[in-house]
């Protein structure tokens, strides 16, 4: 295992969760899978902490159990699912920019319960938008009041019919010590009616508005869970990348006639196959009517994609198929030699593509065939050997012992070491923009506690109907140096964050690459 993808996740769930989840999250990554009470004791926790830590884990889909021994289970941390908490931004734009603002306000709710029944999510999410739209005074708002909570499903079941959240599985028998949970397949996207109680939602929603007391309504769908589907949004972000891409080589139009493809492709493939089935351009063309010139960009696809556009026949007008696996592979070989290249120049970026491209090459053949002199290229090649970029291969010209002049050292590039290798980078860059933000924070914790309390009073008093000279009197309790230095410290924070958020995406383009190369194999 990584030992930055430890301190990260380690970082992670210390600051959603707290500590002491971060303690047991780090005991399950270094030990593996392991009852509770070995937990226990490598944790230094006591019993009821470690068990309520190990209920947060399962709670937010980070954690599994399986039977250990009878009637023992034992848990899996999924390391994979903490490094998601830092897409969760990406998720919520995502679906604000696909549905709107009462999908976005869905899928916070269960990025932050990790699950959650149908009701529990309508019901928060109407409290919420209502608590937002209270200053609104405007017809259209009250006119919709009573119906919000009807607005809420439906785009609850658009979201599940579009695959964004899925049901949870259940146990199969709840009398057993470790249950085991299954779910159909039909009923993985499928939301019952008679599972909602839109009455007792509405009193539920009108209750929470106007009483101090926790509500005491039962809910039919009380043991149907619901969580959000990763893969889905994963998909989303996938064919984003390919088609920003397309664009950047081509053109728009070009990135248009990609994603007609993918719609077509999605009909009749599976969305994580390696390589697609075969869509005609006719189909294409179905959903590009309004697209001139279909042929030309199909033609200009199949040449300039990277071979992620094939054309396998000519029926219909064209046959062609979508290769991803040749799509990720593409754009990991540029993301490595960008790398090389900023890390050693362009010399050596040039050596790499040629080994790469070469596959095995001759030490002295290096630098005749990439016009650098025999001494750099000596020097480049064994800075890169050096820090693992490239490899040596033996090769002897006979099969008996022979002296060293008789064997051949042929450079190559393995690829599929050199991104493990960033991705470890990765995760020590992301590690280290977390520990820069954690400080920036801690060390001005004072300053950006004075600049909330004043932001609140000054909230308080516009809203109770304060005096102007009331609210300049709170907001001069700030200096000038002071809120300066807020701002500097709020400009460094947000170029950390956009910092993590650039790592992730270059994360995850090594993470496609790696899975499509393990479906090859």
């Amino acid at each position: 295992m990584s030992y930055y993808l430890q301190k990260v996740c380690y970082k992670i769930l210390n600051e959603y969760f707290g500590n002491i989840v971060a303690k047991v999250g780090e005991v399950l990554f270094q030990k593996g899978v392991n009852p509770l009470r070995v937990i226990v004791t490598y944790s230094k926790l006591p019993l009821s902490k470690v068990s309520e830590a190990i209920a947060v884990l399962v709670q937010h889909n980070l954690v599994t159990w399986e039977e250990w021994r009878p009637g023992i289970p034992c848990y899996t941390l999924l390391h994979d699912r903490i490094l998601l908490i830092l897409r969760f931004p990406r998720y919520v734009f995502l679906v604000r920019e696909k549905f709107g603002e009462e999908e976005e306000m869905v899928v916070d709710v269960l990025l932050k319960e990790g699950q959650a029944t149908a009701s529990h999510i309508i019901i928060t999410s109407c409290v919420k938008l209502l608590e937002a739209s209270d200053n609104d005074t405007s017809a259209s708002s009250g006119s919709n009041y009573e119906q919000r909570h009807i607005t809420i499903r439906n785009h609850l079941l658009k979201l599940i019919e579009n695959e964004f959240i899925q049901r949870c599985s259940s146990p199969q028998d709840s009398t057993k010590p470790v249950p085991v949970l299954t779910i159909k397949e039909e009923d993985l996207y499928s939301l019952p009616p008679e599972l909602l109680d839109l009455k007792a939602l509405q009193q539920e929603i009108q209750h929470r508005r106007t009483e101090t007391t926790a509500p005491t309504f039962i809910h039919p769908d009380a043991n149907v869970l619901w969580r959000l589907n990763y893969d889905r949004f994963h998909i989303e972000f996938r064919d984003s990348e390919i088609c920003n891409s397309i664009v950047r080589r081509i053109d728009p139009l070009a990135g248009e006639c990609f994603g007609a493809m993918l719609k077509c492709s999605y009909k009749v493939s599976d969305p994580w196959a390696p390589v697609m089935n075969v869509v005609t351009a006719a189909d294409i063309r179905d959903q590009l009517k309004d697209l001139k010139y279909l042929d030309q960009y199909l033609k200009i696809l199949e040449e300039q994609s990277g071979d992620c556009v094939q054309r396998v026949g000519d029926a219909g007008g064209g046959q062609y198929r979508l290769n991803m696996s040749n799509a990720f592979q593409s754009l990991t070989y540029i993301l490595i030699y960008n790398i090389v290249q900023e890390r050693f120049g362009s010399k050596a970026a040039r050596i790499f593509r040629l080994i790469h491209k070469n596959q095995m090459m001759e030490q002295d053949m290096i630098g005749e065939v990439s016009m650098i002199g025999k001494k750099d290229a000596n020097l480049l090649s064994y800075r890169l050997l050096h820090d693992n970029f490239l490899r040596i291969h033996e090769l002897r010209k006979t099969l008996t012992p022979s002296p060293a002049n008789k064997i051949i050292y042929l450079f190559h590039v393995d690829m599929s070491s050199v991104v493990r290798m960033v991705l470890e980078w990765c995760y020590k860059g992301m590690y280290n923009l977390m520990v820069q933000r954690e400080t920036i924070v801690s060390d001005n914790r004072r300053l950006l506690d004075k600049r909330t309390r004043v932001d609140s009073i000054v909230e308080n008093l516009k809203q109770s109907g304060g005096t102007e000279e009331q609210i300049q009197e709170v907001e001069e309790m700030m200096t000038p140096s002071e809120r300066a230095l807020v701002e500097q410290v709020v400009v460094k924070q947000d170029k950390l964050f956009d910092s993590e958020t650039g790592l992730d995406e270059t994360i995850f383009i090594l993470q496609m690459y790696l899975y499509y190369q393990t479906q090859k194999a």
